[in-house]
């Protein structure tokens, strides 16, 4: 009879759980058919694919943590800043359910930087609620509380009832654990209008458990089964579990009028909960409440395994380590931040200093430039034809170098700023080969490209090892998603030629950038291809990507305001360089497709005279 009862306990579990999962698998089915029915990667895009993250976070760790890698890959692709503070605020979820509550505050304190950024003070004010409720559970209240009413003010002046209505049931849950029931009942009664205002299951179910909380603590036993049963209601018609469980935990635990035996159904069924979504605060909890049943029971087995269960998890979930480790990661971030304000205001003096430098060497180099003129001109009056012919030559040859030399010495920005971020994504996920890797690679180039600055020219197989470099840090950079492959004729690798240093790295950062980072194939590839054809070195950069046509569209929706001249200062340079030799065949783009005429990449075509 007693094992039929239990087997009974059992069904009625893993039905209950299964219609939860499968309303919450239902929602994120039709997340994840959205984003196969709009593919266009915008805002929208990575904002559809955080909430499929988040949704997964505590029943599939796996799945969601793939979703928060793509929101971070994107975000970074497009420079969304709000995207970059979702996935942290995802991480920090994630970490917080695997008790890595420091790890966790890191995410959190990062995402209010990128949410400080692009002034999204609604992620500031949910990533500080997170990081009080973890505070709460490392049982450090006080500073709960703090980070909490620091989100009530900045919800209640965007008017976000729902965050509100959140906040003060976490003080209320605060009191309650330091045993001040009326400060408790008093923050469930200031926030319940915003609960109602909101009008969310997920947030009255956990009204609704305080409100029960309370009363059975109170001994108005009717009244608090009532609030647990409609807390229960609440859980199940959203697909919650988490707050499900919740419900169970309270009743078992609160509930001082009701029989073991219906004690130990409810504490089964908030464990597989619990199990079911790896949530280890929770199994800790009703692993506790199950062994002190078994032990009124006399039930010394049961009562020493769900002892054994609770202890495991509490010590993982409550070491010192961890929670020294949290408060000491918060003062650094309180330091750094600190220290960035400091660095900012020096910096803004430095570049103002620089700008006011330049606008001077500016009017003396026009004032140079008009009496140099002046000077020509009157030359070449005076002077007999052939000689001003000689003199003009000589004129555009020196202007020719100086452009030359101008065009040269401009870095991208743009690239240096990813490569830095690149390194801080590796730092920020542990990956401190990765990142010491690319910092070395982007150490090197960056000396090369100041090294080659003081040169008009340097050798060929020297600009192509600068070009590797820079390759190496973009695979590094998306995650080796293409293959590159080089190619040089022996003729070109055994003379002595020489070119304008990374002359053509504009038309591999396009490939690269517009072609293959938008491109979904798993067979990526960038090919570079140097000859010698006749009296010119010839370059071929060819990419498999989605073509000129698709990446347009990328940029004007993505980038509607986003002008290049990378491209344009690249042609100018050539034309500089092939000087008489100069012909609109010098650079010829090709769009390539394949046999089912649909887009298949890009060729460049440049030549370079031969010197």
């Amino acid at each position: 009879m007693i094992l039929m009862v239990k087997k009974i306990f059992i069904l009625a579990i893993i039905s209950c759980c299964t219609v939860n999962t499968f309303c919450q698998n239902k929602f994120i089915d039709s997340l994840v058919q959205w984003t196969q029915q709009h593919p266009k990667v915008d805002s929208q895009y990575i904002i559809t694919l955080h909430r499929i993250s988040y949704r997964t976070n505590e029943n599939d760790v796996k799945k969601s943590f793939s979703y928060y890698e793509k929101v971070v890959a994107l975000s970074d692709s497009l420079q969304f800043i709000y995207g970059k503070s979702l996935a942290q605020i995802n991480l920090g979820l994630l970490l917080s359910t695997s008790a890595n509550y420091e790890a966790s505050n890191t995410a959190y304190f990062r995402a209010i930087d990128f949410a400080e950024l692009c002034k999204a003070m609604r992620l500031k004010a949910v990533s500080l609620n997170n990081i009080g409720e973890n505070f709460k559970i490392l049982k450090d209240y006080d500073k709960s509380r703090r980070y909490t009413r620091e989100a009530i003010v900045i919800n209640t002046s965007l008017a976000a009832w729902r965050g509100v209505a959140i906040n003060y049931e976490l003080l209320h849950q605060c009191d309650l654990e330091e045993k001040l029931y009326a400060d408790a009942k008093k923050q469930l009664i200031t926030g319940m209008p915003f609960a109602l205002r909101a009008n969310e299951n997920y947030i009255l179910s956990q009204y609704n458990v305080g409100f029960g909380k309370l009363q059975a603590i109170a001994e108005h036993f009717d009244s608090a089964n009532y609030y647990f049963s409609e807390a229960l209601k609440q859980a199940r018609a959203q697909g919650d579990i988490r707050n499900e469980y919740q419900a169970y935990l309270a009743q078992s635990k609160y509930l001082t009028d009701i029989q073991p035996a219906k004690k130990i159904s409810i504490l089964l069924k908030a464990m597989e909960i619990a199990k079911n979504t790896d949530y280890l605060e929770g199994q800790s909890n009703a692993a506790l409440e199950l062994s002190n049943v078994y032990d009124q029971l006399n039930n010394k087995d049961s009562s020493l395994y769900y002892y054994r269960i609770h202890r495991l998890a509490f010590e993982t979930l409550f070491s010192e380590k961890n929670k020294r480790n949290t408060i000491i990661h918060e003062s650094e971030w309180m330091i750094k931040r600190q220290e960035i304000e400091n660095q900012h205001l020096k910096q803004l003096a430095t570049i103002q200093e620089k700008e006011i430098r330049t606008k001077n060497a500016l009017l003396w180099a026009l004032v140079i430039c008009f009496v140099l003129i002046l000077g020509i001109a009157f030359f070449i009056h005076k002077s007999i034809e052939a000689k001003k012919k000689r003199t003009e030559s000589n004129f555009k040859q020196q202007i020719a170098e100086t452009q030359m030399q101008a065009l040269q010495s401009q870095m991208n920005p743009h690239f240096i700023f990813n490569s830095l971020n690149s390194i801080e994504n590796f730092m920020m996920q542990n990956e401190k080969r990765l990142a010491s890797d690319y910092l070395n690679k982007f150490a090197r180039l960056i000396r090369t490209i100041l090294d080659s600055s003081r040169n008009e020219l340097l050798p060929l197989l020297k600009d192509m090892e600068s070009l590797q470099l820079y390759i190496d840090l973009q695979q590094l950079r998306f995650n080796k998603k293409f293959r590159y492959e080089t190619h040089i004729d022996p003729a070109l690798q055994n003379g002595d030629y020489k070119v304008p240093s990374l002359v053509i790295q504009p038309y591999v950062e396009n490939a690269i950038e517009h072609g293959l980072a938008h491109s979904e194939r798993d067979d990526q590839r960038l090919t570079v291809n140097v000859s010698l054809a006749g009296d010119c070195i010839l370059y071929v950069i060819e990419d498999n990507g989605v073509g000129r046509v698709q990446s347009a569209v990328y940029n004007r929706q993505n980038k509607p305001h986003h002008e290049s001249v990378g491209l344009k200062i690249t042609e100018n340079r050539i034309n500089i360089f092939n000087g008489a030799q100069s012909s609109p065949d010098d650079i010829v783009i090709t769009d390539l497709y394949d046999a089912a005429e649909a887009p298949a990449g890009t060729r460049v075509s440049i030549k370079l005279k031969a010197i």
